[in-house]
């Protein structure tokens, strides 16, 4: 069995291989191009040292990937740009892969899974480059890693910010409508409708999905007992014209807050009809899309309305995706 020397840091076990220790990050690699590096995450600093004394070169396009970086508004344009830098530059496919539960730093010639982890914020996730990489490449992007960390800071937080908004809005759209006595087969459907009619006016489901759980914060305002009216769709007009108050309590709570408007757009005009019979009398197409989505999907499931009554209400394509049961079609 042949016995390993190890040498200022090097161990050399043949002379097909080299295995080099650095502080806490092993580099194993081979004369036939396939490499392995894992452990933590070495500094600028020592992928330079490690370059130099072992003639090793560092691909530093990598490093004309900041000015692409410095463009992005968001994880998904992140990945996009780092794919297309690697498509453009290097002339070579990956998918980048962003998790947010980070692991230990291993990287061999089909990917590389790196740690983000910054000073400021600790752990970030972590970021995966599925593709075929060489070993100057690899070296180029551990030496960009500090400017890397620094540009998807704030991005990531932002998502992380924006993930929990998320959860809070889903829990306080289903807790709103509990007091209208919904179950989760009636929140399901009434989103369903709603999407359903942001596709039939191409307008973004996720800003649909969005708005359908803020426009009926002013929920908060009404009285319980005149929800077990609205849902037992025994309510007179009086009621009616109070249920609609909430309207004016969700802008009151939301006009302070710094939300997209097209979720104040939400809150203040899904109670508006095509035939300006509506809170504001806005006629069809002065009303926003995205609150004709969200008003219809609530008159059908919460105030139960039939087609009948919907008629004129809402364009007719509206009234074509469900049925005399209020069902998508």
């Amino acid at each position: 069995m042949e016995k390993t020397k190890k040498i200022g840091g090097v161990k050399l076990k043949s002379s097909s291989e080299l295995i080099i220790e650095l502080s806490n990050t092993k580099f194993f690699l081979k004369n036939d191009g396939t490499f392995r590096i894992s452990g933590s995450l070495p500094t600028q600093d020592e992928i330079y040292e490690l370059a130099m004394n072992y003639s090793l070169p560092i691909n530093e396009k990598l490093f004309d990937m900041v000015y692409e970086l410095l463009k992005a508004e968001d994880l998904t344009s992140v990945k996009k740009k780092v794919e297309n830098f690697f498509k453009s530059k290097l002339h070579k496919d990956v998918k980048v892969i962003y998790s947010e539960e980070g692991s230990l730093m291993d990287i061999q010639n089909n990917y590389a899974s790196l740690p983000i982890v910054s000073k400021n914020s600790g752990d970030l996730g972590m970021i995966t480059l599925q593709g075929s990489l060489m070993l100057d490449e690899v070296l180029g992007l551990l030496a960009f890693y500090d400017s890397f960390v620094s540009i998807v800071e704030g991005i990531i937080i932002n998502y992380r910010l924006e993930q929990l908004l998320k959860s809070s809005l889903d829990t306080l759209f289903v807790a709103l409508n509990k007091r209208v006595r919904l179950n989760k087969s009636d929140l399901d459907r009434m989103e369903a409708i709603a999407l359903k009619i942001a596709q039939l006016e191409q307008l973004s489901q996720e800003e649909v999905r969005l708005a359908l759980r803020i426009a009926n914060v002013g929920f908060v305002g009404l009285r319980d007992e005149l929800f077990e009216r609205i849902f037992t769709g025994d309510f007179t007009n009086e009621d009616y014209r109070e249920f609609l108050k909430h309207v004016d309590f969700g802008y009151e709570i939301l006009k302070e807050m710094d939300v997209p408007h097209f979720i104040l757009d939400a809150c203040v005009y899904h109670h508006e009809f095509v035939d300006r019979s509506g809170i504001t009398g806005l006629k069809g197409y002065e009303i926003p899309k995205i609150a004709l989505a969200v008003g219809f999907a609530e008159h059908v499931v919460i105030l139960k309305w039939d087609v009948s009554r919907l008629q004129g209400k809402y364009p007719d394509s509206y009234l074509a995706v469900i049925d005399s049961r209020g069902e998508l079609q």
